[in-house]
C-alpha cells in the first residue's frame, strides 16, 4: 500500500510569494468607472461584472478623485470628455498624488484622431475607444492586471515609438 504525504499547510507568506511568482488573483480586481454617463458606466459595469470583477462607479471626475483617494482602485476606466472635472484633469490629479499615482489608468473616449497617443503621453496607461466590443475592454483590463511594470514600460515605450 502506497504512502500518502501530509496535505501541504500554507501560511500567508507563502501565499504572498505563491501570489508574487504566479500573478495569481486572491481577491477580485477593484475596478472605478468614471463617467458622466449613466449608461456608460452601466454597460462597463454589465461587462466587467460577470468575469467577477468589483466595479465601483463613480458621476464625474471630482467624485472620481475623492473615491480613489479614499479607496485606490486597481484600475480606473476614465472618460475624457466629462463636464467639470474632465479626464485629462483627473490623469493630471491621480499621477501628481502621491497616494494615486501608481492606479493604473485606462482612457475611454469616442475620439480619434490623435487622441490615443495623446492619453498615453498624458499618463494612461491603456485607451479604449468607443464604441468597444466586451472582449476588446476584458482584454485591456486582463493586460493591465497581469503585470502592471511591464505595462507600465511598455506603454512607456510604445508612446517613444508614436511620436517618432
Amino acid at each position: 500500500m502506497k504512502k500518502l504525504s501530509p496535505p501541504i499547510m500554507l501560511n500567508s507568506l507563502t501565499l504572498v510569494l505563491m501570489q508574487a511568482k504566479f500573478s495569481i488573483r486572491i481577491m477580485p480586481a477593484n475596478i472605478l468607472v468614471i463617467d458622466d454617463y449613466a449608461d456608460n458606466r452601466e454597460l462597463l459595469r454589465l461587462m466587467l461584472e460577470p468575469d467577477g470583477y468589483l466595479v465601483r462607479e463613480a458621476r464625474d471626475g471630482r467624485e472620481g478623485l475623492e473615491m480613489a483617494r479614499a479607496t485606490p482602485p486597481d484600475i480606473a476606466l476614465i472618460d475624457l470628455s466629462m463636464p467639470g472635472l474632465d479626464g485629462w484633469d483627473v490623469i493630471r490629479e491621480l499621477r501628481g498624488d502621491e497616494r494615486t499615482r501608481n492606479i493604473l489608468c485606462a482612457a475611454v473616449s469616442a475620439f480619434a484622431d490623435g487622441t490615443r497617443i495623446r492619453a498615453l503621453e498624458g499618463g494612461f496607461d491603456a485607451y479604449l475607444s468607443k464604441p468597444f466590443r466586451r472582449s476588446e475592454l476584458i482584454e485591456i483590463v486582463e493586460r493591465l492586471l497581469a503585470n502592471p511594470q511591464t505595462q507600465k514600460q511598455q506603454t512607456e515605450g510604445n508612446k517613444q515609438e508614436q511620436v517618432f
